[in-house]
């Protein structure tokens, strides 16, 4: 049955891939960084659909840490599965968690079960448990919910024949509590995987030791992808090394050949740092690297420490993002509207039309060639049609957000809700709604066109900022790490896991060239409590050493 699939476009078909796609066990599977696990994910869920392993009705059950990570799966799925990539349920954790609290709250006493529409609460402090409900509230409840009745568990053990965790090594104590309720000690097939030196949530309460406890629990064997489909051969000899820092700072491992495009550069301040920094940017994208294809990273506090680099970079007319709360706001089906809408108003953008006919489709429960197909997209196309015309006689940006509007009032809140259950609460909508309308109006007054901004909107034509943190599953030409100093690694130390793999992720985003710039003063470090304007570097100086002796990082220092 299942000797005529083969791989589709997308990845390398290597021994060490295939072996994986195909293992029947539950596997624990230790990535490398650029090793394609998004991928092998699509590629695997492909196998088992297409070949029947995974027999209609059950379902494939794929849990992500972040919504980014949920929303990419989801779409490598449909496209190499098409319709029976509906078979494939695709969740953030949280949403997973809240989606058994909607469906079995009732099970609960009345006293402790929230109310009906709750809004969700992204600070403990808000919640009161009844209205107002927080994550860590949402995972307490379902895992009681199941505690307090194990026969529920089989109805998610009977219709998942196999399950994917993604990024494996950010699980939390109480979603793998609740992975072991559902899925241990029965014929669920579990793949977890992640890499072990990615793991940079510890202090979002994610478990270290969770590898190991899934091979004892799940009786799961080790398995490795490791090829990097990402970075050039300079960065992947790089990242090896950086490796066995992560497991030992004493390591004498080096790289094989000094890499030529990987650099430490160390300013006497920030103002210095920018020029310097837009002169070299600015050769690169004369050179043909595109804005989209630059990222910079910093530990924390990105719109802080890159401050004057974009006032910078937005004076000689570099777009720049800072990407750290507009990414999660642009992945939700509503900022894909959104977008999709400003692209078709003020561009000639037929993806955008064809992207948003796929989302109100979706949204409708229609899939192409249904024979409503024709009545939803054409009538929802003349009210478009209809839009643009007046926005061409007037092109503000309060008529632009007012048709926008228009046409998600057209098509009903009350479908988002019944879809996406995060839209019952209205304050969750509201926020929402403001950081959109709020970007669009930012990137509408810093172009010179409206067809840019649309572009702007989403990051097509512009350097990306962001925190470490959000950069997970990313990848550019050229990352600029900034900031590496000890008062934005506070907390390292040589035991310190969890900042040795923020290091690691953030080198591994890029595929061509590294940049480490570091300032040795920082002006928004002082205030009226505190002055530690003064960059220190006690902490870090060991990650400076190992790249400069053992990667051979290229020190550049700009004299005082």
């Amino acid at each position: 049955m299942t000797s005529g699939w083969a791989l589709s476009e997308g990845i390398e078909p290597t021994d060490e891939l295939l072996d994986l796609i195909k293992e029947v066990s539950s596997v624990s599977i230790l990535a490398g960084a650029g090793a394609g696990k998004t991928e092998f994910l699509a590629q695997k869920a492909n196998y088992l659909l297409q070949t029947g392993i995974c027999p209609w009705p059950k379902r494939i059950l794929c849990l992500s840490t972040k919504k980014e990570a949920q929303v990419n799966i989801k779409e490598r799925i449909m496209k190499r599965c098409g319709a029976t990539g509906n078979r494939f349920d695709s969740y953030t954790f949280d949403a997973f968690c809240k989606s058994i609290v909607d469906r079995f709250k009732n099970v609960l006493p009345v006293k402790d079960r929230p109310d009906k529409g709750y809004d969700i609460e992204f600070e403990q402090k808000n919640s009161n448990g009844k209205d107002k409900i927080s994550f860590n509230d949402i995972r307490t409840l379902a895992i009681r919910i199941i505690k307090t009745r194990p026969d529920i568990a089989k109805i998610f053990s009977v219709s998942y024949s196999h399950v994917f965790v993604d990024e494996f090594q950010d699980t939390r104590f109480d979603q793998y509590e609740l992975l072991k309720l559902l899925f241990q000690n029965n014929n669920t097939v579990m793949n977890a995987v992640g890499d072990i030196n990615q793991s940079i949530m510890l202090w979002a309460d994610a478990s270290p030791t969770v590898f190991n406890d899934f091979r004892r629990d799940f009786s799961a064997k080790d398995k490795f992808l490791l090829k990097n489909y990402r970075s050039s051969n300079e960065i992947q000899d790089v990242l090896t090394c950086f490796v066995n820092f992560i497991q030992s700072s004493n390591s004498s491992i080096t790289v094989n050949k000094k890499p030529k495009n990987c650099s430490i550069h160390v300013y006497n301040n920030e103002y210095e740092e920018a020029d310097n920094l837009v002169q070299k940017l600015n050769g690169m994208i004369d050179s043909g690297i595109n804005e989209k294809e630059i990222c910079v990273l910093t530990k924390q506090q990105s719109s802080l420490y890159t401050s004057v680099l974009r006032d910078k970079l937005t004076q000689v007319g570099i777009n720049n993002l800072d990407m750290t709360e507009l990414q999660d706001a642009l992945k939700e089906p509503l900022g894909k509207f959104f977008a999709c809408l400003f692209r078709i108003y003020t561009d000639k953008s037929h993806s955008s039309y064809n992207e948003f006919c796929e989302l109100y489709l979706e949204l409708n429960n229609v899939v192409r060639g249904d024979e409503q197909e024709s009545k939803l997209i054409n009538k929802i196309s003349d009210l478009i049609s209809m839009y643009k015309l007046e926005i061409d006689e007037d092109p503000s940006v309060d008529c632009i957000l007012s048709k926008i509007n228009k046409i998600l009032k057209f098509i009903g809140w009350s479908k988002f809700i019944s879809k996406w259950g995060q839209y019952k609460s209205k304050l969750f909508r509201d926020k929402l709604w403001n950081k959109l309308e709020s970007h669009l109006r930012y990137t509408i007054d810093i172009t010179n066109s409206l067809p840019e901004a649309s572009k702007m909107f989403v990051a097509e034509n512009c350097i990306h900022i962001m925190n470490i943190h959000k950069s997970k599953g990313l990848e550019y030409k050229v990352v600029i790490f900034l900031g590496v100093e000890d008062q934005a690694f506070w907390k390292y130390s040589s035991e310190n896991f969890e900042d040795k793999c923020a290091i690691y992720v953030a080198l591994s985003r890029a595929k061509q060239e590294i940049i480490i710039s570091t300032s040795r003063h920082r002006s928004f470090r002082c205030n009226a409590r505190r002055d530690d304007s003064i960059s220190n570097y006690k902490k870090v100086k060991e990650i400076y050493d190992f790249l400069l002796k053992n990667c051979l990082f290229t020190l550049t220092k700009y004299e005082k």
